[in-house]
């Protein structure tokens, strides 16, 4: 009997079959354009070139699930023969579900899943120790096993939650979460770049693209910030921190681009006057409140400090080990730089060695 493995998170959807090598990546949510009123469900928005000020309808408030029509919509489409080809009564599923997930909300799961869907067996796990179960390939190699003990940081959509596992059982006293996430950064872009040059408020779609294309993590923040004085993105032509990315037209691209590297559809805009966004300090600044969740309000202490607290409140005889066996994984987990800052600021606070590893693609990690 097949098994689908189902990572539901707050933003996409990772969901494929355990022999597959790769799994498929499904939007969790609904999109209804501005000028056409059209409703898409889950990826059918990338058959739009409509998606200019989407509404956005996600069945996740703060990190859990609460609006089911939403989720079975998305779920419909997730299981038909377009996208998983799922046969529900003869497939047992494994599905994710947010740390410390309410009673309440399992219940509706369990029944969903049986009465609505009729699957074989059920196995709802935190995505983390999905994670913590496949870290051997990214710690140890292709041939290692699964770690006795893994420190899992998930950098997801709404939250990043820091987990340790010793022997596959999770150490609750040890979590730990900070509430920024994928989300988080997107809107205090949009914010940032709306106040400075256009009004990008609706443009949430753009604006997450210009993040994960422009966006890093720097390694000495204020090195950077002295460098980029004066910048004004690419127009200055003497900075490397800035650049500027030609918002999309619609007619040659969906998404917008890099200046200078767009290809085929810069080549077709060539001839017509193009809308440019300016990027620089903006590029490193958004993602520092990832170790500086003050600059976005939140009196709480950066992932940085939330991995030391993690591994000081167990055992003492598991903390170098769990530090040598940090797992890095969630689609924010893949800002460049974001390995390598998150090492060098947690090595600075720990007496142990340190070494976070981070697989191929963080966003299907678990």
């Amino acid at each position: 009997m097949p098994t689908l493995i189902l990572d539901n998170g707050s933003y996409s959807i990772k969901g494929g079959y355990a022999t597959d090598d790769c799994p498929r990546l499904i939007p969790n949510v609904i999109t209804r354009t501005k000028r056409t009123k059209r409703v898409y469900v889950g990826d059918l928005i990338d058959t739009s070139t409509d998606i200019s000020g989407l509404y956005y309808r996600s069945p996740f408030e703060r990190g859990f699930l609460t609006k089911w029509d939403c989720e079975l919509a998305v779920w419909d489409r997730v299981f038909s023969n377009d996208v998983l080809g799922c046969t529900p009564i003869s497939t047992d599923l494994i599905i994710s579900e947010p740390m410390f997930n309410f009673g309440q909300i399992q219940r509706s799961v369990d029944e969903i899943v049986f009465e609505e869907y009729r699957f074989a067996s059920l196995v709802r796990a935190p995505a983390t120790r999905l994670a913590a179960i496949g870290a051997g390939h990214t710690i140890y190699g292709d041939n290692g096993g699964e770690p006795e003990c893994v420190l899992v940081v998930d950098i997801g959509h709404s939250f990043a939650y820091v987990v340790p596992y010793f022997q596959g059982r999770q150490i609750s006293e040890g979590v730990r979460r900070v509430d920024v996430g994928g989300r988080m950064l997107t809107s205090y872009l949009k914010e940032t770049v709306s106040f400075r040059y256009w009004d990008m408020m609706d443009e949430t779609y753009i604006m997450n693209a210009v993040k994960e294309k422009c966006c890093f993590v720097s390694s000495d923040f204020y090195r950077d910030l002295d460098a980029a004085r004066g910048c004004i993105g690419g127009r200055s032509g003497k900075n490397s921190l800035g650049l500027e990315y030609v918002l999309p037209d619609f007619t040659n691209s969906k998404c917008g681009y890099i200046k200078g590297q767009g290809g085929e559809a810069e080549q077709q805009a060539m001839d017509t006057e193009a809308q440019v966004l300016p990027l620089c300090n903006e590029r490193f600044a958004i993602p520092e409140a990832l170790f500086h969740p003050v600059d976005v309000g939140l009196e709480q202490g950066g992932i940085h400090q939330a991995v030391v607290q993690a591994v000081m409140a167990c055992n003492e005889n598991l903390r170098g080990v769990l530090m040598a066996n940090i797992l890095l994984v969630g689609g924010t987990a893949a800002l460049p730089g974001l390995q390598q800052r998150l090492q060098s600021e947690v090595q600075a606070m720990s007496p142990y060695r340190v070494c976070i590893s981070i697989p191929k693609d963080p966003a299907t990690g678990a």
